[in-house]
């Protein structure tokens, strides 16, 4: 099987990368001296998540995702973990918006960020337990036995798919990471424990498919496979995609964010005692 020929032209895989990267670093070319400047490891950060997307969708990992079912759930790792992280470490928001054509900002973006109707909607949209529950609930969803054999046999769902994955984690790694100028509605506490609570789900399911001792999903067995590997050894190497990685990207996540949290609290004190030494040499001049 010839690799080059593997090589899709998924117009999202393709287009969306580069239109984004576009109003990334047009927004950051005018607005040179930001409140909050852009750093370059997270312009860095931006571009590999782009470039994630862009491996996931366009090169031969498409294309084999529709043979082995441990080469989909490397795809889907990249399009709903490593793409969304990189991506919000860039900051994206602002550059973003101001990368958009002139005029586009007052007639579109400020009117509708005033409204009081849109902002309730994002209000919904990122309660936080909602985002847990569409975070974890799509990934179950989409191994459901039926949907998954269906998602190999029909491209349509399959974009389907991919796109309910990373729009699902995009909103729930917006809690967690809170990209400038964003503020998180969620403390530094919970979300130690927010992400936590993705591990037990992730590493049941992942546990059923690995120590399941029947195919579950014989639609990979249908298509011609490049390799000579048992549809079984596959789903078990599948299992271990979607189990481990996950897990350890968890914990170092939650780690990161106790830090901050341990940060936060240390210039808090810190602000607190300065504060209350600055009070009592007034007392004592007075």
């Amino acid at each position: 099987m010839n690799a080059w020929a593997l090589w899709s032209l998924d117009p999202i895989g393709i287009v969306g990368p580069v239109f984004f990267g576009y109003l990334y670093f047009n927004g950051l070319r005018k607005w040179p001296h930001g409140s909050h400047p852009v750093r370059r490891w997270q312009r860095l950060s931006f571009v590999a998540g782009q470039v994630a997307l862009f491996v996931a969708l366009v090169s031969p990992i498409d294309a084999l995702s529709d043979r082995y079912f441990f080469m989909h759930q490397l795809q889907h790792l990249l399009v709903r973990v490593f793409a969304p992280i990189l991506i919000l470490l860039g900051a994206p928001l602002t550059p973003v918006l101001r990368g958009l054509p002139e005029g586009s900002l007052a007639v579109f973006v400020r009117p509708v960020a005033g409204s009081r109707r849109m902002r309730a909607v994002y209000s919904r949209l990122t309660n936080p337990l909602l985002c847990l529950g569409l975070f974890i609930g799509t990934l179950y969803m989409w191994q459901i036995q039926q949907l998954q054999n269906l998602v190999v046999r029909n491209g349509v769902v399959h974009l389907l798919m991919h796109f309910m994955m990373f729009a699902s984690a995009m909103l729930y790694w917006w809690l967690v990471i809170d990209p400038a100028p964003h503020r998180s509605r969620v403390h530094y506490g919970l979300r130690v424990l927010y992400v936590a609570i993705t591990i037990v789900p992730n590493t049941a399911l992942g546990a059923i498919i690995v120590f399941s001792r029947v195919v579950l999903y014989p639609a990979y067995g249908e298509l011609p496979r490049a390799w000579s590997m048992d549809v079984l050894n596959d789903q078990v190497i599948g299992g271990l995609i979607l189990w481990l990685p996950m897990e350890m990207i968890s914990v170092v996540i939650a780690g990161i964010v106790f830090i901050m949290w341990f940060r936060q609290e240390d210039d808090r004190s810190r602000a607190a005692a300065l504060t209350e030494l600055a009070r009592r040499r007034r007392q004592t001049t007075t």
